[in-house]
């Protein structure tokens, strides 16, 4: 157990009415008597208001317990996950408080609640307001919305270069990865769990539909392992293909040299786009054969480069 989670150990065996001696505290936390005194001296400092007297204990200031609250189940489950929040984004007595403030709170929960809380602390990440851009933001809380009350939504997202599409999602959880929100969730148009880039959604509708997040799904705070990846297939002829050098930044899948000489390369990437530049360096050399997306931009942007060169440019261009 690490000083960060004996302070809120310590807090949660301190009453206000009632001495409690270094060592039963060393008992209860599974430490030595020298190792409290520290804790307790450490605490001190921070400003944790404990009292202490030799030969009795250490107990709370009686104004330090705040009277009895009663609070419905949604307020509970919200104070859970507030306080998750500041445990993380806090030190010291605050860190302390929030973390002891959290267990007592998961304790009083009935147990569906508790559980729901603890998928939900594995699944919603939260930052403060201005963090993002509006448009952003508005999207995040709409997407919290429905995991809180795991509820389906329907997104738009744009798939350069061809129009935008609408995805229905079982959201499961809200996580971020290298700066980017993903949403992780059951998707019903691929039949499994997919990870959506929430920078690639325009709009977000919530709909009337609800779900059931399986049982003690969480996700990773610092998101998904990596980005899903994308396969891309290019194939060169057969007068270019034995000088074919990939970046060091493009993972080859395979390398196969066809019957009549031609290059057939496989690569996974996490985004088809990053591989415009190598391939347009090619020119005719090399054809796009999947995904199509990536056909079609290839063919995009060597049309908009074909068409700079109808007329023949002067200094005044």
């Amino acid at each position: 157990m690490t000083p960060a989670e004996r302070w809120p150990a310590i807090l949660l065996q301190l009453e206000s009415d009632t001495w409690t001696r270094a060592v039963d505290l060393a008992r209860a936390l599974g430490v030595s008597e020298r190792t409290v005194y520290r804790d307790v001296q450490a605490m001190v400092e921070a400003g944790v208001p404990l009292q202490g007297v030799p030969g009795k204990g250490y107990r709370l200031p009686e104004d330090y317990l705040l009277a009895p609250v009663q609070l419905t189940t949604d307020e509970a489950v919200m104070l859970v996950l507030g306080t998750a929040y500041a445990g993380q984004n806090f030190s010291g007595r605050y860190r302390a408080a929030a973390q002891a403030a959290r267990h007592k709170l998961e304790q009083i929960l009935p147990p569906d609640d508790r559980e729901q809380v603890l998928s939900l602390q594995g699944s919603v990440q939260l930052v403060p307001p201005g963090v993002f851009g509006d448009a952003e933001e508005g999207l995040l809380r709409q997407v919290r919305h429905a995991l809180v009350e795991e509820q389906t939504l329907v997104a738009t997202v744009r798939d350069a270069p061809g129009p935008s599409t609408t995805r229905t999602i079982n959201p499961y959880g809200l996580v971020q990865q290298g700066g980017r929100w993903h949403i992780v969730g059951y998707g019903h148009d691929r039949d499994r769990v997919v990870h959506l880039r929430l920078q690639d959604i325009d709009e977000i509708e919530l709909t009337n539909a609800t779900f059931e997040r399986p049982a003690s799904y969480g996700t990773s705070p610092g998101g998904p392992a990596a980005e899903p990846r994308r396969r891309v297939r290019v194939v060169f002829e057969a007068a270019v293909a034995s000088s074919v050098q990939v970046a060091p930044s493009l993972d080859v899948a395979d390398r196969e040299y066809l019957a009549d000489g031609r290059l057939l390369l496989t690569l996974m990437v996490n985004d088809a786009l990053d591989v415009m530049p190598w391939l347009l360096g090619w020119g005719t050399h090399a054809q796009v054969l999947e995904p199509r997306a990536l056909r079609e931009r290839v063919a995009t942007e060597a049309r908009a480069m074909a068409d700079q060169y109808e007329s023949v440019p002067t200094l005044l261009d």
